[in-house]
Formats: structure tokens, sequence, C-alpha cells
């Protein structure tokens, strides 16, 4: 008996270590230069981009953050465009999930790797891209969805990623990535 209680417990022990594996990494924590990571609808974007704090910012005569989310299309699609326009930058953000929205309870994590997630990152200088059916371009990370309150109507979540291209050959970094939206 003392034997099958122990083999349990390495059994559980074993699960409990394959499954932290999995988990994305810890977003959660407030970094300086960055919205907090909350979950109450305040429409809030930020996140590294290769190390440096990057939130929203100026104006080219349209919102400099917008959300997309249709849980009726595609069963539940969702996506975020940011940008930051300044004297000396033009740099964009995307990011988003292509279907299965209305199919999850969170915590869920969505990795790069799935059929419908995607990402993109733009400068006057550099463009990358990622699609999953686009063999041009490596990719990884993930897209959280922390809270989906269908009520509330408030979508929150955490994001890393890394976008390479070939044809530009650079590298984009995006790390401690955080949103949360009224929808």
């Amino acid at each position: 008996m003392k034997i099958h209680i122990l083999l349990l417990l390495i059994y559980f022990s074993l699960l409990e270590v394959n499954c932290a594996k999995d988990k994305p990494l810890n977003n959660n924590e407030n970094v300086p230069g960055l919205p907090p990571a909350t979950q109450i609808g305040a429409n809030t974007f930020g996140c590294l981009l290769n190390g440096v704090p990057w939130v929203p910012q100026g104006s080219n005569g349209t919102n400099n953050l917008s959300i997309d989310y249709d849980p009726g299309f595609n069963n539940g699609i969702f996506g975020i465009s940011a940008y930051r326009k300044t004297a000396l930058e033009n740099t964009s953000i995307a990011i988003g999930i292509g279907d299965s929205m209305t199919l999850i309870t969170p915590p869920y994590t969505f990795h790069i790797g799935f059929r419908n997630i995607g990402g993109s990152f733009y400068s006057d200088l550099t463009y990358c891209q990622r699609m999953s059916t686009d063999s041009l371009h490596f990719t990884k990370g993930f897209i959280t969805i922390i809270k989906i309150d269908r009520i509330n109507k408030i979508i929150a979540g955490l994001f890393d990623c890394t976008l390479f291209n070939e044809k530009c050959g650079d590298t984009i970094k995006l790390t401690k990535g955080r949103f949360d939206f009224k929808f």
C-alpha cells in the first residue's frame, strides 16, 4: 500500500513538473515604462520592444490603439493594433488570434505555432511579419488570454513573441507584453 501511495506521489510530482514547462513566462510583474497588467478594462497595451518600453503614442489621424473582438466570426477572433508616431519614430505592432476564442476558458495560452495566430511589427526602417502559413518567417512565443468577461465586455492578457524575416534580416522581440481592453 505504501508503495502505491509513493508511486502516485511520484507520478503527480512528475505531472506537475511537466505542466509547469508549458506555462508562459510571468509577465504580471510591474515593469517601469509599461502599464500595469490589469484585468479591469483599462484600455491599455504595452510591451518591451527589444528590451525598451513601448506603448502607443502620438497620432496619425486615427486612434493609436484599437481592438477587434468578434465572438461570432470563425468561433471568435481577436486582434490588437497599436502604433507609436513621434518626431523620431513611426512604428506599429499588431497581434491577433484568428479563431477559437469562444471555445476557450481563461486563462488559456495560444502558442505561436497555433494555426491562426500571428503578429507583425512595422517601422519606417524595418518590416517583419509572421503568419503561421508563411514558411519564410520564423517566430516563437505565446498570447495568454487571462480574462474574457462577456457581460462586462473585458478582455485582458499577456504576450511574448519573436518575429523574424529573412528578407529584412531583423529579429524583433516583444516581451513582457500586456493588454487590458473594453470591447
